[in-house]
This record gives C-alpha cells, structure tokens and sequence, in this order.
C-alpha cells in the first residue's frame, strides 16, 4: 500500500488485516495528514498536566507520546504485537519518557492495570466504524480502567452509508483488480481467494459517483454497552440516472470537544482523504441502471466475530414506482450462505 494512489484503485480491507500489520502499514499510519492532525489537536484538549492515560492500542507509540508532551504523568500503551510495542517503549525511551511510558503486552480483553487512568486513548476504529472491534473494546476498558469522571477519546462516531455508481471500482473488484496485503500484513489471511462480493474493499470513492444522499446508519457513543448483533433498514431517493455498483462507507468521528475526524473527503492531493482508512466499498455483484427518484432500501446487518471485529451484511432492494427492479444480497462469509 503507498500513499500515491488515485480514486477507485481498490485494496483489500487493512480492519479485516489487523493481527497481521507489518511495519510498512504503520509508517502508512504515520503519514496520514488527515488523522495525525485530528488526533494531534484531541490529544492536546483532552490530556491534562498529571494525567494517568491508557493509550489502547498504542502501536508504535505517537498517541502516548502526544499524551506525553502534554503533561501526561503516565501513559500505559497497550498493544497485542509485542513486537510493534518494542518499538513504541524504543522511540519513546529516545524521546525522553522512559520513565513515565509503561508498555503492557496482550489483549484489552486480557490484561489489568495497578491503577484507573483518567483518560482513554485508542485509535481502533475501522472505516465503518467497528470492523476493528472497537466498540466492544472501548465499553470493556471503560468499565475496568476509566475512573469515574474520566475521559474516552474518540466521544462518538456515526456510519455513514451511500449508495454509489462507482463503475471503475466495481470493474477493479469484478477483474480481480485487487490490491493485496503487501505493505500491510504478512500475509491476506485467506481474503484474496475468497468470492468478491463477500467482502468490503478500502478505496476512494468520489463524491461525484453519489447516487443519494449518504445516511448515518451506525451512531456510537463509545465506553456505552455494545449491542450484540443488529439490523438497521435504510430508505434512499435516488437522486440522478445512474449506475449502481454498491455502497461508499465512511465514518465521522467526534474525538473531543471540538475536534472531529471526517473521513468523508476524497480531494486525494489536498490531504481530505484518510491514507489508512480510506472510505469502505460494499460493492453488489450485478450493477443496476437507475433512474432519477427511483427508491433504494438497504438492509445493514452486523455480527460480532471474535474480538477484532465484526461480520457485515447488505442486501436490499431497487423500486421503481412502487415495483421492484432489482435485489441485491451480499455480505461476509458467516452471515450470507454460500459464500466463501
């Protein structure tokens, strides 16, 4: 994965990756503009002289070492690659915060800590918000870290859904046009033999391939109790003649008080776009014309799997004038039969 890329050039999904990220996708992580300063300037209004924090997460360690430069009287950096956390302890070691930078290795799920922290660092969220996990980890270390009155940074964040004609990408994903998981993970885990259409891709998919207006189908609080499992149905109008090739996911996230992270943008070279992130592609197998006011409903399913992550489902339908045109049903391998 490189940071030159144009639109619609289609990768693998990093969130379904993540046990598996090599160094390349860290420096990837690094050399994203948009959420380096957005989390830069969170860290900065939350994190208070004397702080305890729980940087969840930390990778190679920037988080905790913002937290850190603001007065941070310990930061706990908890990562599951023991390796990636070496290099975190390292470099912050080099920085001068040897003292006060406490890496612990495992699970979330798995390990405790000697005290509260006053504030909850993580930056685990997957571009349609939870395929890393996040929720469920955040509701767990909220109730055995946090101490009362503290702070989980991000706040919130909504999913954002939209139907789209994004020809090129459906045409990526159709060919087997695909970007592996070099520069991201030692290996694909399987992903790359699997049927295209059960899986979500990351790319950049422009505004102008909009066919509706997008739609918040996932608002999280984080540190609240995750639901196990859930369908939400969601109408749109479309709103020109198009091509429909699936749906664009993105996020919004509210880190702090005044600071959100956005990633619907797709200005590649004014830095709007996520580099990491990107936006999510849930494309449908058969492309279907549509016309101007024709009615989309999309039924969104989402399953817990394990702890990093969850499965998805996208199925729905195409009316016109009240009759149906199209259908369509894709989704991950535990949640659509047949797929593999």
């Amino acid at each position: 994965m490189s940071q030159t890329y144009s639109a619609e050039e289609v990768w693998l999904p990093a969130s379904e990756l993540v046990a598996d990220w090599d160094s390349g996708f860290h420096d990837l992580l690094l050399g994203d503009r948009l959420r380096m300063s957005a989390y830069a300037e969170a860290i900065a209004e939350v994190v208070r002289p004397g702080a305890v924090v729980l940087d969840l997460g930390t990778g190679t360690g920037i988080l905790a070492r913002w937290a850190l430069e603001a007065g941070a009287a310990r930061v706990y950096g908890l990562d599951f690659a023991e390796s990636v956390l070496a290099t975190a302890a390292a470099r912050l070691a080099e920085a001068g915060f040897a003292e006060r930078f406490v890496p612990v290795a495992g699970l979330s799920f798995e390990v405790d800590l000697p005290d509260r922290v006053d504030v909850i660092i993580s930056e685990t969220l997957g571009n349609l918000v939870d395929n890393e996990g996040c929720v469920a980890i955040l509701a767990d270390a909220r109730h055995r870290f946090l101490a009362e009155g503290g702070v989980v940074l991000p706040r919130s964040a909504e999913c954002y859904l939209v139907p789209v004609a994004a020809t090129t990408a459906h045409q990526r994903v159709t060919a087997g046009d695909v970007h592996g998981a070099q520069s991201i993970a030692g290996s694909d885990g399987g992903l790359g033999s699997r049927d295209p259409f059960s899986l979500y891709y990351d790319a950049i998919v422009p505004i102008s391939t909009h066919l509706a207006s997008p739609r918040v189908v996932i608002s999280q609080v984080f540190g609240a109790d995750a639901a196990a499992a859930g369908t939400v149905s969601t109408p749109y109008t479309v709103r020109r003649d198009g091509v429909f090739t699936g749906f664009k996911g993105y996020f919004v996230s509210t880190l702090s008080p005044s600071v959100a992270l956005d990633l619907s943008g797709d200005d590649i070279a004014a830095g709007s776009t996520s580099d990491s992130w990107k936006h999510a592609y849930l494309p449908v197998r058969e492309a279907v014309e549509v016309r101007q006011g024709d009615r989309l409903v999309l039924d969104y399913s989402w399953t817990p799997r394990g702890s990093l992550g969850n499965d998805y489902r996208w199925s729905g339908r195409v009316l016109r004038r009240g009759e149906v045109v199209a259908e369509f049903d894709h989704g991950t391998a535990a949640l659509v039969r047949g797929a593999a």
